[in-house]
């Protein structure tokens, strides 16, 4: 993780390096700030009629959805750099909850970091192809090489550029700002994917502990020389365990939770907004159809990893019940009873600042809030064809 914020810092999230690259954070920031207030001043203009042109690329709709993807750009590097900023001290905790249990009967988790890299190359591969084919749905492949820059960004900003208001070093800008943008949108599902797997990883390995001690208590044979004060110190080392592992998850949360609730939302909103677009605007172009069909793939992939890899957390947080359950009654002491009463009462989960929680029924909530709101889109839009 922390090299994953060490690589961060080209694109502006600059919490854990020196002075100069914060310089080249705050450039980045004052950029983003200059195109959401003239996307936010060109959505006004739009309302209010004061607006030239309001149609196609311009129209409010186009404006608004321009407006609140920079909304959600701004929002998100704010966050991942105040995730970088707090990540040296959180590390340290972290570290520190490793300690609890010998490693004799907690051992590393071998693939973690193969598993994590895997993660970012994926994510890495399919960030450049929704950008690619982005990128080629918005030109017209018979304008000459000179013309494709502008014919790129006045498709594709044109809720922020008037022709008039283009010029070279302008489009230039807002091209690299858009590529940085996506990376931005991407790194912030990352983060809460790669900062989950480590936390179930962990819960693995506990539940891993309490298989083998359990297994081994039922047997008998190597603990017979134990003491019984041996054996239920043993479980409350594993109880201890347990409750350390539930207070990283919370303070994790304090630092992911908005994070969680920007992801949440505008994962929702474009969702929505692009298989609106993908199944009523006409597709002039087959390299356009194919945008609105990888754009729509790759972000319900990515949404539904991000809250699949967060509710992990809750899972595996309560996994070594039915093993506790199936104690030995002769091995069966207080500390085995705390643990299942601990496990049971409290609820570990991430959440969005705690207005809602990330398990696996809210994949299954989620999906269904989407097709209704669609559908309603869809409703009022044929709605207003009629009246029309």
């Amino acid at each position: 993780m922390t090299q994953v914020f060490h690589w961060s810092k080209w694109i502006g999230i600059v919490g854990l390096e020196s002075s100069v690259w914060k310089i080249w954070g705050f450039i980045i920031l004052t950029l983003y700030v200059a195109i959401e207030g003239e996307a936010i001043w060109k959505v006004i203009k739009a309302l209010a009629g004061w607006a030239i042109d309001i149609a196609g690329h311009r129209s409010i709709a186009a404006r608004l959805s321009g407006c609140v993807y920079y909304t959600g750009t701004l929002l998100g590097m704010l966050q991942c750099w105040r995730l970088s900023s707090s990540w040296k001290g959180l590390r340290k905790y972290w570290a520190s909850i490793e300690w609890v249990l010998s490693i004799q009967y907690v051992p590393p988790d071998a693939t973690l970091k193969k598993r994590m890299y895997l993660t970012i190359g994926i994510f890495a591969a399919f960030t450049t192809i929704e950008h690619i084919s982005n990128v080629l749905s918005h030109l017209n492949f018979h304008c000459e090489p000179s013309q494709c820059l502008r014919k790129y960004i006045l498709n594709s900003h044109g809720f922020l550029l008037l022709d008039f208001e283009y010029s070279d070093w302008i489009g230039v800008v807002v091209s690299f700002m858009r590529i940085l943008a996506t990376m931005v949108w991407n790194l912030r599902d990352l983060l809460i994917i790669l900062t989950s797997m480590g936390l179930t990883s962990r819960y693995k390995r506990l539940n891993e502990c309490v298989a083998k001690v359990a297994a081994r208590d039922s047997q008998g044979k190597e603990w017979r020389e134990d003491t019984e004060f041996l054996k239920v110190y043993l479980w409350r080392k594993i109880r201890e365990a347990y409750v350390k592992q539930s207070l990283l998850v919370k303070r994790v949360d304090n630092s992911l939770g908005v994070l969680i609730l920007l992801s949440a939302f505008f994962n929702f909103y474009f969702i929505c907004l692009q298989l609106f677009l993908g199944i009523m605007q006409e597709k002039d172009t087959p390299v356009r159809e194919a945008y609105y069909v990888i754009s729509i793939a790759w972000l319900s992939v990515r949404t539904g990893y991000t809250v699949v890899a967060a509710a992990d957390v809750c899972k595996y947080s309560t996994m070594a019940l039915p093993t506790l359950y199936e104690c030995n009654a002769q091995c069966y002491n207080i500390e085995i009873e705390r643990l299942q009463k601990q496990l049971v009462n409290e609820y570990v989960a991430l959440s969005g600042m705690e207005f809602f929680y990330l398990n696996r029924t809210f994949v299954l909530q989620m999906s269904g809030a989407v097709v209704t709101y669609v559908l309603v889109l869809i409703q009022y839009d044929d709605s207003d064809a009629t009246v029309t």
